[in-house]
């Protein structure tokens, strides 16, 4: 496929999926930890358990100002929650055009399978930036607001109301949001313990990784709007000189065989069948555990969610359920 009419293709798809991309002139700060007027005032490694803990439970909507802006986020905790143990989290981030809801439910409502093995869940609400619509500020795809450095205030403030446990902060998302999950893990491996990007680890350069990181992603090889081959098998690696630049787009197989490299992996892998349109990649060896579940056929979808548009961004393969696997992976993943 010829590198002109694929973007001409991608960006008809993404704007049909609200998809939408903005150029990009810098890329975000990735800074580790942040301090703002709506957090404690310290990083949230040095950050326990408060005392008194928020008894709030179920699902609560809580905002911060960060860099001059509102910036909403929805939590769900379990119902189990008493202030007395600390207990994981899960980042769920949007696709472009989404909102916490739309997230949770595409999802395989998360919140709920997650509350039930007692992990907090929040779903940020992305800004629009010098976007259209709100998205997530990646290598590419904007240039504001810094969601890097907006996340870590989030997760202070919530560190400041709930019982959180440190070493156990997760990432996922989905399209946009798995490209912000990808440029996380690359950014902020210092709090962050693993992550799942879905539908976008090939949304983001992999050579900007910087230290190993637990990752598990997943993809439809049959996804036409981020590609899983990349656009015509090339990467387009944005360019800062360039108006209009789009985000980097390689190749799934080839991005995770990178990320396996800087993961510290042995260069084999193990494909297991889970179902037969579910495949199972794991590579050996790792500083960092490296999967990728392979929708076999799958489109621009979740895997065991259901499916959006009417089908029109491909299959939704039913015999895994995305949210079930990666909790699991979640429960074996813990920072040192």
């Amino acid at each position: 496929m010829h590198l002109t009419s694929s973007k001409a293709r991608w960006a008809a798809l993404f704007a049909a999926s609200a998809l939408a991309l903005a150029g990009c002139s810098s890329v975000t700060t990735g800074k580790a930890t942040v301090t703002s007027s709506s957090s404690s005032g310290t990083t949230a490694a040095a950050l326990a358990c408060p005392s008194p803990a928020s008894a709030r439970k179920g699902t609560i909507d809580d905002q911060i100002t960060f860099e001059g802006l509102n910036r909403t986020y929805r939590l769900w905790i379990p119902q189990t929650y008493d202030g007395s143990a600390a207990l994981p989290i899960i980042v769920n981030y949007h696709g472009t055009g989404g909102d916490p809801q739309s997230i949770d439910d595409f999802s395989s409502n998360l919140s709920v399978k997650a509350n039930s093995r007692s992990y907090i869940v929040v779903a940020p609400q992305g800004d629009k930036g010098d976007a259209v619509t709100p998205r997530w500020t990646v290598p590419g795809i904007g240039t504001t607001p810094d969601d890097v450095s907006f996340t870590n205030a989030m997760l202070d403030k919530i560190s400041s109301d709930f019982c959180v446990d440190q070493k156990r902060i997760y990432a996922t998302g989905f399209s946009s949001g798995g490209a912000m999950t990808t440029w996380l893990g690359q950014t902020d491996s210092e709090k962050i313990a693993a992550i799942v990007p879905g539908g976008g680890i090939n949304l983001v350069d992999p050579s900007l990784q910087r230290f190993p990181i637990p990752v598990f992603a997943y993809h439809g090889t049959k996804d036409d709007t981020a590609f899983f081959a990349g656009i015509g098998g090339v990467p387009n690696k944005p360019d800062p000189k360039t108006a209009g630049t789009f985000a980097f787009f390689g190749g799934v197989e080839d991005d995770m065989t990178y990320w396996a490299a800087k993961n510290g992996c042995q260069p084999n892998f193990t494909d297991t069948k889970l179902a037969p349109d579910a495949i199972l990649r794991t590579w050996a060896g790792c500083k960092a555990a490296t999967q990728l579940l392979l929708a076999v056929g799958g489109g621009h979808t979740f895997p065991g969610g259901t499916t959006r548009l009417g089908g029109a961004l491909g299959a939704t393969i039913t015999d895994v359920n995305m949210a079930d696997l990666m909790l699991n992976w979640f429960d074996t993943q813990k920072k040192a």
